[in-house]
């Protein structure tokens, strides 16, 4: 960080000046959410004194989510707290991560659908990180549905950003693996399917009306509780994996307050 002044009989004029990948900011927030849910784990173990067969996802769904992690007070009460180092890191994310996709457009670097992608993404993402927190609004013991919404709404986010992010880089000639379009299209393609299936089994429940029958049939209780486990490798690891590899593979932006 650069910092200026001038002090020639005028009013002090300071010039900051931060160099950095938007990427490091992902990172933060992935590893808030991490800290967030282990920290609603132990206090769940420890201080929530309820049945875990007779939670309402239980329930509902044959097994606890690790969402019920946060359900629960205290448990509930310090995930609300401590939900902004997670909100804010990824707001400033997303914003970043449309104005990088808008410079790379101004500089011929990256095509005109990839940035009218980013510019309507852009206010959608917004909307559905800062709902996220409903979650903590509606308990799920009150009303299932009004709970589970925000949760769809955080899926819908994520697969936004991974589509987005497939086009910058792959644009920017950054992507793993010698910038594979292939491996980019099968990951969009896996998420999205795995993310889809997830949503309509969960509405289905929520809406009282479930495809499958996860209470009296184990197999397919299985399946499903393998889909969710799987959905939380393609969100998690993967994406923090790919930060990792994007602070050295994707240019790095200037911030400058003057």
């Amino acid at each position: 960080m650069n910092v200026k002044n001038s002090t020639n009989n005028e009013a002090l004029n300071y010039a900051f000046s931060l160099t950095f990948n938007p990427e490091i900011l992902r990172i933060i927030s992935y590893v808030a959410l991490i800290i967030i849910l282990l920290i609603g784990a132990i206090l769940t173990e420890t201080m929530v004194n309820i049945d875990p067969h007779t939670t309402a996802i239980y329930k509902l769904f044959g097994f606890n989510h690790s969402c019920n992690w946060l359900d629960y007070e205290p448990s509930r009460t310090v995930a609300a707290m401590l939900l902004p180092l997670w909100e804010i890191p990824f707001l400033f994310y997303i914003i970043f991560n449309f104005l990088r996709i808008q410079d790379a457009y101004k500089e011929n670097k990256a095509p005109r659908y990839t940035y009218i992608v980013s510019t309507i993404f852009l206010p959608i993402e917004i909307l559905l990180t800062v709902w996220f927190r409903i979650v903590f609004v509606w308990s799920p013991e009150v009303n299932f549905l009004h709970h589970y919404l925000p949760y769809i709404g955080f899926q819908f986010l994520l697969f936004l950003v991974a589509f987005e992010n497939a086009l910058y880089f792959y644009a920017m000639k950054a992507l793993p693996f010698k910038n594979s379009r292939f491996l980019a299209i099968s990951y969009l393609v896996v998420l999205f399917a795995v993310t889809v299936a997830y949503t309509v089994v969960g509405l289905s429940i929520a809406f009282g009306h479930p495809i499958l029958d996860l209470i009296n049939d184990p197999a397919q209780r299985v399946f499903f509780r393998s889909l969710t486990n799987f959905y939380t490798i393609l969100v998690v690891p993967v994406p923090i994996i790919l930060s990792v590899l994007e602070l050295k593979r994707s240019p790095n932006h200037q911030l400058s307050f003057e």
